[in-house]
């Protein structure tokens, strides 16, 4: 009967304390930040030839300042200006070596309420794709995946945007992933005709 107590006991301090003004788990409206950012890639290639000469870059994509609380009257000193992104890969095809981590310059600004559009921004330079794990698929390496046996490699990219307001405040963005199959390509840039098969 105590064991009983105790539990109800312990469910209703939860259901109190999740019902009290000023518990929040949203992460945004946690951090000192007045806005946040969000990403969204537009016009995504269906894929990468690692054979390619050319880094891993997307037509646009769109950066989001949003304020966190839409009341504020007042938007003075609250453009972004991000500094830089990080792109982390994961493996999602059952593989556990992904490509590395990479950082690139940011150097441009997100007004309050507005976006920026980013064209031709690159997520994969040129040399990570022929470095591990996608080197694998070049014909003499053996054209193959090791991991999965396959003679491709998906991953997701997944991004953070770090910049600070005009006010000096620092943003880190909410993750935008995306995801992409890398393949070796006979000549580069028949990767359609490729998947087609």
């Amino acid at each position: 009967m105590k064991k009983r107590f105790f539990i109800l006991a312990a469910v209703l301090a939860a259901v109190t304390v999740a019902a009290l003004p000023g518990c929040s788990t949203n992460t945004q409206g946690d951090s000192a930040s007045p806005v946040f950012l969000a990403g969204d890639f537009e016009l995504l290639p269906a894929g990468k030839c690692v054979n390619d000469t050319t880094p891993l870059q997307f037509s646009n994509t769109v950066l989001r300042n949003r304020l966190k609380n839409p009341a504020v009257t007042s938007t003075q000193f609250l453009d972004v200006q991000v500094d830089q992104y990080i792109v982390v890969w994961t493996r999602v095809d059952g593989g556990t070596t992904a490509s590395p981590s990479q950082t690139f310059p940011g150097n441009f600004l997100v007004p309050p309420n507005g976006q920026s559009t980013l064209t031709n921004y690159i997520y994969m330079s040129s040399d990570d794709l022929i470095r591990p794990p996608l080197d694998q698929l070049f014909p003499f390496n053996g054209g193959i995946d090791k991991e999965t046996g396959k003679a491709e490699i998906r991953q997701a990219g997944n991004v953070t945007w770090y910049g600070h307001t005009l006010s000096g405040q620092p943003v880190t963005s909410d993750v935008a992933t995306f995801g992409m199959i890398f393949t070796y390509c006979g000549s580069a840039g028949r990767i359609e005709a490729k998947r087609a098969q």
